[in-house]
């Protein structure tokens, strides 16, 4: 799989709703044990589930922002529905098939019962 392919895909949930799309794909760097020493690896963590396309703002929506306050409070209302999707959560995935289409990606749980990315970078940040 390509991260291009996740990127923008159409996100449906558990019960078959189509709930938003990949906004932002999240990654974790790993250290892993490697022949002769130890190197790192990257892991998908999980999708940013965006509900608007035209509510993404510089990629502001993908982390908190508490300055300049006016910026602040445009990018709350951009990513206040925004929800995040562990990669535990998604079910499967199918990519495009042909160019300028979007993938799909089914999740196992219901939308409602994503986290808000709000929380999500909470968690990170801890």
């Amino acid at each position: 799989m390509r991260l291009a392919d996740l990127m923008g895909a159409r996100v449906i949930d558990s019960s078959g709703r189509q709930i938003g799309h990949v906004g932002d794909v999240r990654l974790v760097e790993e250290k892993v044990l490697a022949r002769g020493g130890s190197g790192t690896r990257m892991r998908v963590d999980g999708l940013v589930v965006a509900v608007r396309r035209r509510g993404r703002l510089l990629a502001y929506d993908h982390r908190p922002v508490d300055r300049p306050l006016l910026l602040a409070r445009l990018v709350g209302r951009v990513a206040a529905r925004a929800r995040y999707a562990t990669w535990d959560q998604v079910g499967a995935h199918r990519p495009p098939t042909t160019l300028g289409e979007r993938g799909t990606v089914r999740l196992t749980v219901r939308g409602e019962d994503l986290m808000r990315l709000r929380e999500a970078h909470d968690d990170w940040n801890r």
